[in-house]
């Protein structure tokens, strides 16, 4: 009986074929998977500088309703605070601003009719308030909270009141908010929760420079992480009445030109360096703000080069409005190549100022 077998040449040649098909199999497995990270660190990326966008504009829009007098450390509706006013910015921006906040659906409702000279505030519950909160009743007035009983709040001076308010008249909590980008060589990077930038939200104090203190002075969660991984925030602001060349700086209802009049609203019609303190530059004439965030990945994918390589510009990074980060301090253009990024920008519009 003959038996049949495997020359020492077949072997070898049958070994090498498989070498290269685990070999081809191992790379299309490989790069499937890098793809896949990338992918979702990028529409990740995306999506954080999409929640921070929405979180921004929806409070810039409100800002100011039902405010009469100051609320906390913002003395107006808007407070800017641009990282540096005289010039190129070396850092994100801040913005301080009055919002209005619903702690429970119908439950801060007026339970029993408000008049300008009867006191307290009666609602269904008094649950989120406490004394020296101030309200803002129907978005028309606001007054500071003195006492609180049950769900009874009784209110300092009430300003701008009508005869009467009616029972289910929703009743706000007014609040100071800051937002400002946190970075990991920062003081307070604990509160991004990681490695990487975050934009935070709270109710901080305002401190000189246009430096916000967001470690958690006046209690817990005063400031917090809204969304991950940005990098920075740019504001510039479009006004009416700011510029006394144009209309002899009475307000008509259309944005002032800058620098050269030409009667057409673009984007050198937006003011990036200004501490809107001065008049008539100040926050009352703003109608604009042109919001720009750079959202970065939070981790790199290691192994596939990506960190020899710029995701956004071979030449350096890319300026947003007055910022390169070129400028920053610890700034190292091989650091900051190995992130991807997305810049989101938009215009919004201010609703309730100098109406």
């Amino acid at each position: 009986m003959s038996q049949a077998g495997f020359t020492l040449l077949e072997l070898l040649v049958g070994i090498t074929i498989a070498v290269i098909v685990t070999a081809a199999a191992f790379t299309a497995l490989t790069s499937s998977s890098k793809a896949t990270r990338v992918n979702d660190q990028t529409a990740q990326t995306q999506q954080n500088a999409r929640v921070a966008m929405e979180l921004l504009s929806h409070d810039i829009k409100m800002a100011g309703y039902g405010m009469v007098g100051p609320v906390g450390n913002c003395g107006t509706a808007i407070v800017p605070s641009d990282n540096n006013s005289g010039g190129g910015d070396a850092g994100p921006d801040s913005i301080s601003m009055v919002v209005p906040t619903t702690i429970s659906a119908l439950s801060n409702n007026l339970v029993a009719p408000f008049g300008a000279a009867s006191n307290p505030v009666k609602l269904v519950s008094a649950a989120g308030f406490s004394t020296g909160s101030v309200i803002s009743i129907g978005g028309v007035t606001s007054a500071s909270v003195s006492a609180i009983a049950t769900n009874d709040l009784t209110l300092s001076s009430v300003v701008g009141a009508p005869a009467v308010f009616l029972t289910s008249t929703p009743v706000y909590l007014l609040q100071c908010v800051t937002y400002q980008v946190i970075r990991p060589s920062d003081a307070n990077a604990a509160i991004c929760g990681g490695n990487s930038p975050c934009l935070a939200r709270g109710t901080a104090v305002p401190l000189l420079a246009g430096k916000i203190d967001c470690n958690g002075v006046g209690g817990s969660n005063v400031c917090m992480s809204v969304a991950d991984g940005i990098e920075d925030l740019q504001l510039a602001y479009a006004c009416d009445g700011c510029n006394t060349l144009v209309n002899g700086g009475v307000r008509d209802r259309v944005i002032d030109d800058q620098g050269v009049t030409n009667n057409a609203f673009d984007a050198g019609d937006f003011v990036s360096d200004s501490n809107w303190t001065l008049a008539p530059m100040t926050p009352d004439a703003i109608r604009l703000v042109l919001v720009s965030i750079v959202a970065r990945e939070t981790g790199t994918e290691q192994g596939f080069g990506e960190g020899n390589v710029s995701m956004v510009n071979s030449a350096g990074p890319v300026i947003v409005q007055d910022h390169n980060p070129s400028s920053d301090t610890g700034y190292a253009l091989a650091t900051y190549q190995r992130f991807r990024r997305r810049l989101v920008t938009r215009t919004v519009e201010v609703r309730n100022i100098g109406l």
